[in-house]
């Protein structure tokens, strides 16, 4: 088997070939699966920066809310104790008041 034996080392090379191929086929898609889960990572990380950003605002926007409803209570709370004006003053006389006086109807000076 002469042909055989001269044969033996173009085998041996077609096989190393091969496997040289298939090595860098995987190491080819190895590359693009890590990239592929670099990528999905680097999505889901600008997602969860979005989401706190957001959450910041809303933070922020609820505490501004909170300080406008409190200092329109504190404002109305104020206006509410100076509210009361004429109507709950009493008018009367220099001499009080006077049960058994015609008429009845307060005016400014009480008389």
């Amino acid at each position: 088997m002469p042909g055989a034996a001269a044969a033996l080392p173009f085998i041996i090379g077609a096989a190393t070939v091969g496997a040289t191929i298939y090595q860098t086929q995987q190491a080819g898609a190895a590359q693009k699966q890590a990239k592929s889960a670099a990528e999905e990572q680097a999505n889901r990380q600008r997602q969860l920066e979005g989401e706190i950003t957001q959450r910041q605002a809303n933070q922020e926007s609820e505490a501004n809310a909170i300080n406008v409803r409190d200092t329109a209570k504190r404002r109305q709370a104020s206006l509410a104790v100076g509210a009361g004006g004429r109507q709950d003053t009493i008018l009367t006389g220099p001499m009080g008041i006077d049960e058994n006086a015609p008429g009845g109807k307060k005016t400014l000076l009480g008389v």
